[in-house]
């Protein structure tokens, strides 16, 4: 049988204070703690991951303003004027790549009719990749509050966002 020996009572004052001094004295000369190193490490693994972005859209919109009119019967309208360009690969027209919604008082507004003069064909004409061309829309309000106006893809899986805007019709 080994004979196991034992420290004197000085000798394990000193074991210790070594034990607890090394990580100390090894923090001082690296200057961060094991914590501080994992952040540091953890923190480098997320710069190298490439950042997710949302996907791109083949079509990009602005919302450049809006009209208050009237429609067919005289009831107060308002026409929401959008610049919709198409970076598709296949002519496509506004209304069939996207869906403008209109919301007064957290309600959809209806389509109103207006004269053909006010809004134009340009909802409903087809444009080539990478062409430009003004859309104009007409609504027909429910009182004077604000309209809010979002544009997001017609066929999309993800709801993408193309345009966002608010107006005062008062």
């Amino acid at each position: 049988m080994r004979k196991i020996k034992t420290l004197g009572h000085g000798m394990l004052v000193v074991a210790l204070a070594a034990a607890v001094a090394a990580p100390l004295t090894l923090t001082a000369c690296g200057g961060e703690s094991e914590a501080e190193s994992e952040a540091a490490a953890e923190e480098q693994a997320q710069e190298a991951e490439p950042a997710e972005q949302a996907p791109a859209s083949d079509y990009a919109v602005t919302i450049d303003g809006a009209t208050v009119t009237t429609d067919y019967d005289g009831n107060p309208a308002v026409i929401v004027d959008y610049t919709f360009t198409n970076n598709s690969d296949e002519a496509t027209s506004f209304s069939a790549a996207c869906y403008a919604k209109v919301f007064q008082n957290g309600v959809q507004l209806e389509p109103a009719f207006v004269t053909s003069e006010d809004l134009g064909n340009g909802s409903i004409a087809e444009i080539k990749p990478g062409a430009t061309t003004q859309v104009r829309s007409a609504y027909t309000l429910t009182d004077q509050s604000d309209i809010s106006v979002e544009v997001e893809e017609l066929f999309s899986l993800d709801d993408t966002m193309l345009a966002e805007a608010t107006f005062s019709v008062a």
